[in-house]
């Protein structure tokens, strides 16, 4: 088909690229392309100059014969399907079009529109191909996605109809109207809200035409139907992770991808499972959970909730389990530690904000079940780390993972006496230091607390203590990161599964031992790493022992003769 292209003189070769941009693989009608192709006197002739070179097919539209409708066959050069790591190049392009001028999340919004929209037209073609009308292909798809297709008004709202508009102002309305699109209330609340702070619609003014045609061109020119949710979800995963290290100074938190993938071997999920995250940030954590299971299961029915405080990182999170293919989640937007609105779970995953304060025991009274929650005591106001751990501990029914500053294992007052008292319930079942550097906000180690209410017999009576300071590798992108590899994941979640001790590695104590210690937790504490001991080659320090001797002997005997020649000459 290149060659065809090829053939063709530039001016409709032009012709053909700016059908591909508005239009890509989608049908059109020859009123769609006039106000394309406004530039040409004779449009006509234009398509059937492509007809004719094979980059063109054209059939009769089935209600009206004299309709024709037109739809461009693909150039192999101009790829519709992106790999993985082209993907991550358009990105990466858009985030270099981007940078300073508006917010990072922008690129969220456009790929998340773009995906959603070729996704949504390839299931109504296959309700097309199945017979049904057009409409009822349209409702079908909006039952089975998102609502792109409004039923009372009969117009659609996907990425390739509003571009054909060719204005940049219906482009920021349609986005504007997804939500007010029956359907779409919940799956995209408060959409709108990260629309304006993104800055997306001041980007859309005509001082920044240059950018925005780029972009388009960017996310336009691929075709995402058939790219699977799991790429989806990496890219959309990816421009988090991109841009955490600059987040991460203005006080965001990005739990890194590995650490949650850790915590998912470690919770050990199952099909049917209800899992809760009280902290949830941009959902990462839980569709780790999810996708642990998918792993195993091709369709899992998992049930996800989270709440979050902030509402445009609530969206986030919304996005990101569309584009991973998730369906039965639900996001609530709120302070958990005072009003939490997620039901109780079978199991809870959290990466609470580290010694948050604010969080004294007047203020955790605002909780209306604070009595039930706080059952061992409140926090001092300087760090809410363990209202957090109790918040979970309540809601959660089996087994809970929380990532935390490692302060939490040792500090004293209040912060002592609840651990004690979780202690002396026997619900923490082990401890994971982390190595130092893998947060993109801290370079403190973080650890994992994993509580259990229903441990087996034989780790009853017990705490299980990893150290995995020394599990890591050099992060292959940011020199001042570690990051975990899936060696080091697996070796610290087959020490969790076996429970035993390995020296200079993990640790099971009995709590007694912990009791001795002011119910002190820190991992160090009980494990401490196998120092290497450095091998020393003693013929070879010996020979080294004899040369330092013997220049020390050459410049005692060349100093001592000219202090003797000075004395010779009476100096």
């Amino acid at each position: 088909m290149i060659e065809n292209y090829a053939k063709l003189e530039p001016r409709f070769q032009k012709a053909y690229d700016m059908l591909f941009k508005s239009f890509g693989l989608n049908e059109f009608k020859f009123k769609d392309a006039e106000k394309i192709l406004e530039d040409y006197a004779n449009k006509k002739e234009v398509l059937s100059e492509l007809e004719k070179a094979g980059l063109l097919k054209v059939r009769p539209l089935e209600e009206d014969k004299r309709v024709k409708i037109y739809k461009l066959n693909p150039i192999e050069e101009k790829i519709k399907k992106p790999t993985k790591d082209q993907l991550i190049k358009i990105l990466k392009a858009g985030a270099d079009l981007i940078r300073t001028r508006v917010d990072y999340r922008v690129l969220l919004v456009l790929l998340f529109y773009k995906a959603v929209s070729d996704k949504y037209f390839a299931i109504y073609k296959k309700y097309k191909s199945e017979g049904y009308p057009d409409e009822e292909a349209y409702l079908y798809a909006n039952y089975d996605l998102i609502t792109l297709y409004d039923e009372k008004d009969g117009k659609l709202y996907t990425w390739q109809e509003v571009i054909r508009a060719g204005s940049y102002s219906d482009f920021i309305n349609a986005l504007y109207k997804l939500v007010e699109l029956e359907g779409n209330e919940e799956k995209l609340k408060n959409f709108n809200n990260l629309i304006d702070k993104t800055g997306l619609a001041t980007l859309f003014n005509t001082e920044n035409v240059h950018i925005i045609e780029k972009l388009l061109n960017l996310f336009g020119s691929f075709d995402f139907s058939n790219v699977s949710y799991d790429i989806l979800g990496d890219a959309y995963e990816w421009i988090l992770y991109y841009f955490a290290p600059d987040k991460a100074k203005e006080g965001e938190v990005y739990t890194p991808l590995e650490v949650s993938r850790l915590l998912a071997k470690i919770i050990d999920p199952s099909e049917e499972d209800i899992i809760l995250d009280p902290a949830c940030g941009s959902g990462s954590m839980l569709i780790e959970q999810y996708l642990y299971v998918k792993n195993k299961i091709d369709e899992p029915f998992i049930q996800l909730y989270g709440q979050e405080a902030n509402d445009i990182t609530a969206v986030l999170a919304e996005l990101n389990f569309i584009l991973h293919g998730i369906k039965d989640y639900e996001i609530y937007i709120g302070d958990s530690l005072i009003n939490p609105k997620f039901p109780k779970a079978k199991k809870v995953v959290a990466n609470p904000p580290w010694n948050q304060d604010g969080y004294d025991e007047d203020t955790l009274k605002r909780n209306p079940n604070h009595k039930e929650i706080f059952e061992f005591g409140y926090t001092n106001k300087q760090s809410a780390d363990w209202a957090w751990v109790q918040l979970i501990n309540y809601f959660a029914e089996e087994k809970a993972g929380i990532v935390l500053d490692s302060g939490a294992l040792f500090r004293g007052g209040k912060e002592q006496n609840i651990r004690k008292g979780f202690l002396i319930k026997d619900i923490i079942e082990a401890v994971v230091l982390l190595p130092e550097k893998i947060f993109y906000n801290t370079q403190a180690p973080g650890i994992l607390l994993i509580l259990n209410k229903n441990k087996p017999k034989e780790r009853e009576g017990k705490v299980l203590f990893i150290n995995a300071s020394q599990e890591y590798i050099q992060h292959p992108e940011i020199k001042k990161l570690n990051k975990l590899s899936d060696e080091n994941i697996e070796k610290i979640a087959q020490a969790y599964r076996e429970y035993k001790t390995i020296e200079g590695f993990s640790r099971a104590v009995d709590l007694k031992k912990i009791e001795e210690n002011d119910y002190n937790l820190n991992v160090s504490l009980y494990v401490a790493p196998i120092e290497e001991e450095e091998q020393i080659d003693l013929e070879n320090e010996f020979k080294e022992l004899e040369n330092l001797h013997q220049e020390y002997e050459e410049k005692y005997k060349l100093v001592k003769g000219y202090i003797e020649e000075i004395n010779k000459l009476g100096v």
